[in-house]
């Protein structure tokens, strides 16, 4: 589409002689196919440093690009071949699928088996124009994966997500990285990306009740080996399945942990009963942050097993793990000429 700032055709009639083509010679629906409620949105081409706005990419007249750029992305998966504007949701292409769901009961967060099919995502996302924009909502009623961004039952969900938030949403990556790769598409050098519909700070926690953590390591105190996968799934569940909430350094509370997302995406990393261990770590430098003045995260493979339920040797090994994947920092000291290696940080 074309700007109509120099043509003498109303662009209401335009989009009213389009559907009408369209409908009488079965190129596509109508009610399907979008219309901008402004034409000359206020926004800006390039910001303070020459660079362009990556809000103006978002702008209606480059729907077709949008399209084209979504469709050679994601080429293997077929998605937008056609006129429809409906497509498939590609979380389950890019990430692990949900195995359990959450309530909460009396006695604290109860887990039930889930079956991650492919109706949930079937035709999920719309793309449009909403009032000058373009963005991408979800349709699914099915779908339980309440943690999404696009969630319907998400009260903090993001209502429409752009360009930028799509592909975060599909591919866990950062926002940023999103940017880069919409950029080079477009051939164009993108300035800051500042409340581009996608939330790009990580001032946003999961507010995660510990007692429902501490009664979950306790059912996996003598976990055997096809148990490992259930528990990681439970322990996923539990963190992506409490609210949202804003979140600052002095934020705290006694009954629950303040969790980033990111936790719950290195659970699945970890791989195995460490992810134990690493959530609690997390719990315990939190509640140790609350006083300033007080003793900083130092614990050692003594301290852990105890405190999870598993024998010294055992923390020594899920401690390993951790440092091998760089999820914690170590430092070492010796108490009484016998050298020991504490945990002084945890990382996500």
């Amino acid at each position: 589409m074309e700007d109509f700032k120099d043509s003498a055709l109303d662009p209401d009639e335009f989009i009213r002689a389009w559907h009408e083509y369209g409908l009488r010679f079965s190129v596509f629906v109508p009610d399907q196919q979008p219309k901008p409620d402004t034409w000359e949105p206020d926004v800006q081409k390039f910001d303070e440093k020459g660079l362009t706005n990556p809000h103006y990419l978002k702008h209606w007249k480059f729907f077709a690009s949008t399209k084209d750029f979504l469709r050679e992305r994601y080429a293997e998966h077929k998605i937008l071949q056609g006129p429809t504007l409906f497509f498939d949701c590609l979380v389950p292409e890019f990430q692990d699928p949900m195995r359990y769901g959450r309530v909460e009961a009396e006695s604290g967060p109860d887990f039930y088996e889930v079956k991650d099919t492919s109706k949930w995502y079937e035709r999920a996302i719309r793309m449009g124009i909403f009032d000058w924009q373009i963005g991408f909502s979800c349709r699914s009623v099915l779908c339980q994966r309440t943690w999404c961004d696009m969630h319907r039952g998400n009260p903090h969900r993001i209502n429409h997500v752009d360009i930028y938030g799509l592909m975060t949403v599909f591919e866990k990556i950062p926002a940023v990285t999103g940017k880069s790769q919409v950029a080079k598409w477009f051939e164009v050098k993108l300035g800051d990306l500042k409340s581009t519909g996608k939330r790009v700070s990580s001032r946003w926690r999961r507010k995660v009740a510990k007692d429902g953590f501490y009664a979950l390591i306790k059912n996996y105190e003598n976990m055997r080996t096809h148990q490992v996968k259930e528990m990681i799934s439970r322990l996923h569940s539990l963190i992506t399945g409490s609210p949202v909430v804003e979140w600052h350094r002095r934020l705290f509370d006694g009954d629950h942990a303040f969790i980033a997302d990111k936790a719950a995406s290195h659970l699945h990393k970890i791989k195995g009963p460490a992810a134990k261990a690493y959530v609690w770590l997390l719990i315990r430098q939190e509640e140790l942050a609350q006083d300033t003045r007080g003793p900083k995260l130092n614990v050692s493979d003594a301290e852990l097993g105890q405190a999870i339920g598993v024998t010294k040797t055992t923390a020594q090994n899920y401690r390993q793990i951790l440092m091998k994947l760089k999820l914690i920092e170590t430092s070492r000291k010796t108490v009484a000429k016998i050298k020991q290696i504490t945990i002084t940080k945890v990382k996500y």
